[in-house]
This record gives structure tokens, C-alpha cells and sequence, in this order.
């Protein structure tokens, strides 16, 4: 069995190369005043962008809350931190009547 066609990575490939910059188009080597193809656009809408400046914010939140962490600690230490156990049934049982009703 012969397969025929031309081989990736052949002869001419190395004839073109990104141009690092905003405009993402393709230059071509050795070309004198640097002649330009067109190449592939991407156009980011405002959503996306927004998206991308609310994920570097939280990015930039720490995961773990130190401060609020080193109160309970001390709090528990101290015997200052007291659970209401009628709160924590109840939303025990909130939580397992919602995930009942998503279930279905």
C-alpha cells in the first residue's frame, strides 16, 4: 500500500511566520518591507472581555479567607464559637429537599 500527497513540515513551510503583536496576521520571511497575507481573525466581544477582567479579579482572591479563619480558630480555642445545631438541621433539610427536587 502507497499513500501519496505532500508530508507535513515539507519544503516551504519554514517561508512563514507569526508576527507577535495585536493584529495576528501572518508575515512571510526575507520579504522586504514586509509584505502581509491575510491570515485568521479572532474578534473577542465585549461579554468575553469582561468575563476575562471578572476571572483575573478573582484570580487575584485569595481561596482561603486567613483572617476570618484565625478568628474561629481563636474562637473555638476560647470557647467562644457556639453552633446553633437548629439552624444547622435546618439546612440540613433544605439542602436535601433541593437536591430531592433537582434529582427528579
Amino acid at each position: 500500500m502507497k499513500i501519496g500527497g505532500k508530508k507535513p513540515g515539507g519544503i516551504g513551510t519554514d517561508n512563514f511566520i507569526k508576527k507577535a503583536g495585536d493584529s495576528g496576521n501572518i508575515k512571510k520571511n526575507g520579504a522586504a518591507g514586509g509584505g502581509v497575507s491575510s491570515g485568521d481573525n479572532v474578534d473577542i466581544s465585549s461579554m468575553a472581555r469582561q468575563m476575562n477582567r471578572a476571572k483575573g479579579l478573582l484570580d487575584s482572591v485569595p481561596d482561603v479567607r486567613t483572617e476570618k479563619v484565625v478568628k474561629l480558630k481563636c474562637d473555638i480555642e476560647h470557647g467562644n464559637y457556639h453552633v446553633d445545631a437548629g439552624k444547622v438541621a435546618e439546612r440540613m433539610i433544605e439542602r436535601a429537599i433541593r437536591d430531592a427536587l433537582h434529582k427528579k
